[in-house]
C-alpha cells in the first residue's frame, strides 16, 4: 500500500513538473472622453495613457505588442512585459539601462540582419532608463521609417513604437517619451 502511495505522488509530481509555468496578465483599454485619451494598461506590467481617442486594431502574439491607431491614421505599437522575459537576460542579470541597451543591440540587429535597414540611436537617457532609436531602409519595395522607444521601469519593459509620415522625426521622438515618461 505504501509504495502506491508513493507511485502516486510520484506520477502527479511529474505531470506537476510538466506543465508550463503561465502568469496572469489583465489587460484594459478605455477611452477618457473628459481628458480626451485612451488608456491602456496590462497588469502587472505596464500602463500608457496615450493623448487622444485611439483603437486597437492588430496584436503581435510573438512580441506582444497591440497596434493602435488613431482619427489621423497615426499608428502606433506598445508592449510591456518582465525584463526576465527576454532570450538575452532569462537570468535577469542585465538591470535598468544595461538591459535597454541590450535590448536595443538585440532588436535592432535583428532588424538590420533579417531586413537589411539601418538603424540610428536618436536620444537615451540613463537616469530614466530608455533609448528612442529609429530604423530607415526599404523592405519588399517599402519604405521603412520607424521610431521605437525602449525603456525600463521596476524591472517591467516598455516597447513603444511610431509608424507615420504625418510627423516629423522631433514630433515622434516628443510622443514616444511623453508616452513612456508620464506612465
Amino acid at each position: 500500500m505504501r509504495i502506491r502511495v508513493i507511485v502516486v505522488i510520484v506520477i502527479i509530481a511529474s505531470f506537476i513538473s510538466c506543465t508550463s509555468s503561465r502568469e496572469t496578465v489583465l489587460l484594459s483599454l478605455n477611452h477618457n472622453e473628459n481628458k480626451n485619451q485612451t488608456e491602456y494598461m496590462v497588469f502587472p506590467f505596464g500602463n500608457a495613457t496615450i493623448p487622444g481617442k485611439w483603437e486597437k486594431t492588430l496584436y503581435n502574439s510573438i512580441s506582444k505588442q497591440q497596434s493602435f491607431v488613431n482619427e489621423d491614421s497615426i499608428r502606433i505599437a506598445i508592449a510591456f512585459g518582465s525584463f526576465t522575459s527576454f532570450e538575452f537576460n532569462l537570468d535577469g542579470s542585465k538591470k535598468g539601462f544595461e538591459f535597454v541597451k541590450a535590448y536595443y543591440e538585440w532588436d535592432s540587429k535583428y532588424l538590420i540582419e533579417k531586413h537589411n535597414l539601418n538603424r540610428e540611436i536618436l536620444s537615451q537617457d540613463s537616469t530614466n532608463n530608455f533609448i528612442i532609436w529609429r530604423i530607415q531602409g526599404t523592405n519588399k519595395g517599402e519604405p521603412i521609417d520607424n521610431v521605437f522607444l525602449f525603456g525600463i521601469k521596476n524591472r517591467n519593459v516598455s516597447n513603444l513604437s511610431i509608424f507615420t509620415d504625418k510627423w516629423d522625426l522631433d514630433k515622434k521622438t516628443k510622443f514616444l517619451k511623453d508616452l513612456f515618461m508620464n506612465k
